[in-house]
């Protein structure tokens, strides 16, 4: 069964369309990757989902459960855990401490019972504990517990975020630029730290992901977005060679004749290369000055 369907989504901002249509499902267990130029419409398509914004039409579905316009603190014990581009910790809390957020929807009573040092709350805080402790051994992160998180390096920063993610337990884990910022034996880590979600944990990733090497290398479906609007849809070696989709990232013909047999792989450098020397955008979100939106 598909665990999750994006449905003829639209999202307006006042005029501005910032998604127009969108339709494509992501199966259990796979790494499906949305990819897009600046202002595609990528972290609309995110926040939808993850009940940051709210769509003007269309529906999304956790499984068989519609989501649509669920907030995103609900979320999380429905199935849906998300990282974000840039990690957001409690700086002064330690890594245990920040990955048992995560938990948060998994508890019975709540932090506020925790608080009370109740036999029954004290004995599911040590379970509670254990899988987070558990979680940042696979991530490869477990030396680090009892570090506060305002010390880590960015690279384990960006892990404790995730191990976030997974400590509630999803079905569909949403990464957000997993690999921004990263070098690039952090990056092939982070690579591989995705496949193991996949392969060993059997939860399904959707992520948005500026770098192509990681992307075509994980991915096991690509969906595209230009302008609002998707492009194209299909396994990596597909995609990467569709022409629409090297037209989106460079814009012309002429450039598109350049990028010769290797297609999208071939320009890829050079389109992250643009979009660092773009408008200030990140995560692919415009911000619309005269209007007060983003998209």
């Amino acid at each position: 069964m598909t665990v999750l369907t994006i449905e003829r989504l639209t999202v307006r901002f006042g005029g501005l369309t910032a998604l127009d249509d969108v339709s494509f499902t992501v199966e259990p267990g796979t790494v499906h990757a949305l990819i897009g130029p600046n202002g595609a419409g990528k972290s609309t398509c995110f926040n939808v989902i993850s009940g940051v914004y709210r769509a003007s039409s269309g529906r999304v579905l956790l499984g068989d459960a519609d989501i649509t316009g669920t907030p995103a603190h609900k979320l999380a014990g429905m199935g849906l855990g998300r990282s974000f581009q840039s990690a957001t910790l409690s700086p002064g809390s330690s890594v245990l401490d920040n990955v048992m957020l995560g938990r948060h929807a998994r508890t019975r009573g709540g932090f506020w019972a925790g608080g009370l040092r109740l036999p029954w709350t004290v004995r599911e805080q040590r379970r509670h504990a254990a899988r987070a402790a558990e979680i940042c051994a696979f991530l490869g992160i477990d030396h680090l517990l009892h570090r506060p998180a305002s010390t880590l390096p960015y690279g384990d920063a960006k892990r404790v975020d995730i191990a976030r993610a997974l400590a509630t337990e999803p079905t569909v884990l949403l990464l957000d630029e997993p690999a921004a910022g990263l070098n690039a034996a952090e990056t092939a880590g982070m690579g591989q730290a995705i496949r193991d979600v996949r392969e060993e944990l059997d939860i399904a990733v959707l992520l948005v992901e500026h770098d192509m090497g990681l992307v075509m290398g994980i991915a096991d479906q690509v969906t595209v977005l230009d302008f609002g609007e998707l492009v194209a849809h299909g396994p990596p070696e597909q995609v990467q060679s569709d022409p629409d989709v090297i037209r989106a990232y460079l814009g012309s013909a002429s450039d598109l004749e350049e990028t010769g047999p290797h297609g999208l792989g071939s320009y890829a450098t050079r389109a992250e290369t643009a979009d660092a020397r773009g408008s200030g955008e990140a995560d692919g979100v415009a911000a619309d000055t005269d209007n007060g939106v983003t998209r």
